[in-house]
């Protein structure tokens, strides 16, 4: 039985509203869409190396978060092993 919109919590209801609008898309708004969400990729890494020139200073990001953080990112694939 679908959950009534009432019952929903505020981050159900946006995911709902977000899922909602991406089946509404056109094709060429999801390639759009798509092409936008590959290339974080990049910025995943880019700050994973902000955070490694930021760690030790005090801001609670030492190198084990760090290489906690790399190691998930790559097994989930937001960057490449290199």
């Amino acid at each position: 039985m679908k959950k009534r919109n009432c019952r929903r919590q505020p981050d159900e209801k946006q995911q709902h509203e977000f899922a909602t609008k991406i089946r509404k898309m056109t094709d060429a708004q999801l390639c759009l869409f798509v092409g936008e969400v590959k290339g974080s990729k990049s910025s995943v890494e880019e700050f994973l190396s902000r955070l490694a020139w930021m760690s030790g200073t005090g801001n609670g990001i030492g190198r084990a978060t760090l290489a906690k953080l790399e190691k998930f990112a790559q097994t989930e694939g937001f960057i490449t092993k290199g």
